[in-house]
């Protein structure tokens, strides 16, 4: 396996300019927020450079999550390129029952609006999950842009994507009929798998607008940590998710149980929280494994990195409608063997027997058998390692996917209105 160091270097697109991870729409409104330039704009003054101006719309920056950190990444990587500004929308800390939830839509819409309305944009990005509860929310700032600013770009990255819903949604012919004509409005959708671009085609989305992407790993934190843990620990295992009941969690504790009397050396790092760790905690105790497993909680930055680093096999025997989980990529660029499910973008990213597995069967048994193959096969796990490591850092390497995205926002500018 090629030391860290030979790595290609990630895009240094902005690494030197400082941001904040929260936009606030008072600052955008008074014309403090990173990106905007109003008092140029007012005086007609010169600039060096007019770099195009992109909104992107998605939950407030503190939350933690995949796509939080995906946008934290992309807006700092392609600073150079484009300014980029946050307007958060989504469920506030404390927020409970319908009442506050409307009262809170209500506010975001006028808000939101009321940027617009001051403010020009070229892009406006919206971040929705294909399901039925936030997916209707997201539309209307769709709505509400081209109807207060009909000259921005709208562009849908759909993050997250339930079957069930899409099923749903076809079986409703006043679902269907407002879901396509909002595609109608949207200038550019960019999806995380071409599963989810062959279902938007065949109910009627053009598949002109509709481009494959990926999500993307931090470069140039993940470098420093490949440098100092050159190699790997062969019996270190790693689940990282929220803990959900579908994520897999349960059948990763038990299929370590399956093997680790074969396997004294094996240990399991649980990383994540969520409403399943009582459970997984509990599960855990019950198979006398609480001295061979880990539970870390939520990682990230530098720790998270090298958990990733360390461990030799990456375990996500996931349910969940997954988008495109970030983790599998970072533990891709850290040269991890993947064991997971042919769910949502992983099908674009892993490939069955090159990458590591993708398994026929989420279960318990299943997962101990792939465990089991790796463990029992060091040169085979050494070689998928560098496999993954090579394929994930000129793919998927955060400078690299941001130019991508900052690319469909020009392309998106320089089209002439249908």
């Amino acid at each position: 396996m090629a030391p860290a160091h030979h790595l290609p270097k990630p895009s240094r697109s902005g690494a030197r300019f400082g941001m904040s991870q929260n936009f606030s729409v008072h600052e955008a409104l008074s014309g403090n927020a990173e990106g905007l330039r109003p008092e140029a704009a007012r005086s007609g003054a010169p600039t060096q450079k007019v770099r195009l101006r992109a909104l992107v719309i998605a939950h407030d920056a503190r939350a933690k999550g995949g796509v939080n950190n995906f946008l934290r990444i992309m807006r700092r990587k392609m600073r150079s390129r484009v300014d980029v500004s946050r307007f958060a929308n989504g469920r506030r800390h404390l927020e409970h029952g319908r009442a506050q939830t409307a009262k809170r839509l209500l506010h975001d819409y006028v808000r939101f609006a009321a940027l617009l309305a001051r403010r020009r944009f070229d892009v406006v990005h919206l971040n929705p999950t294909l399901d039925l509860s936030s997916l209707p929310r997201e539309m209307a700032f769709a709505w509400l842009s081209k109807l207060v600013q009909p000259k921005a770009k709208v562009l849908l990255f759909y993050r997250g994507w339930d079957w069930k819903a899409l099923d749903a949604i076809r079986g409703s012919s006043w679902k269907r009929t407002m879901f396509l004509a909002t595609h109608k409005r949207i200038d550019r959708v960019l999806l995380l798998s071409s599963t989810f671009k062959e279902a938007l085609v065949a109910d009627g989305v053009p598949a002109g607008k509709i481009h494959v992407v990926s999500t993307m790993f931090e470069g140039d934190k993940l470098r420093p940590v490949l440098d100092r843990v050159p190699s790997k620990d062969p019996a270190a295992l790693v689940f990282m998710s929220r803990f959900l009941p579908a994520k897999g969690g349960a059948a990763t504790i038990q299929a370590f149980a399956e093997i680790a009397t074969d396997y004294p050396a094996a240990r399991l790092t649980m990383a994540g929280d969520g409403p399943d760790m009582a459970r997984l905690r509990a599960l855990s105790h019950e198979l006398g494994l609480d001295d061979r497993i880990d539970f870390v909680g939520y990682v990230g930055g530098e720790t998270k990195m090298e958990l990733l680093a360390r461990a030799r096999l990456f375990i996500l025997p996931t349910a969940h409608p997954e988008g495109m989980p970030n983790a599998v990529l970072e533990a891709m660029a850290a040269g991890d063997v993947i064991i997971t499910t042919p769910i949502g973008g992983i099908t674009d990213v892993v490939e069955d027997g090159v990458n590591g597995c993708l398994l026929g069967s989420a279960d318990a048994t299943c997962v101990a058998r792939e465990i089991r193959r790796y463990l029992e096969n060091p040169e085979l796990a050494a070689a998928t390692s560098a496999r993954n490591r090579e394929k994930a850092w000129k793919l998927w390497e955060s400078g690299v996917v941001a130019d991508r995205i900052a690319q469909h926002y020009i392309d998106l500018t320089r089209e002439q209105p249908a």
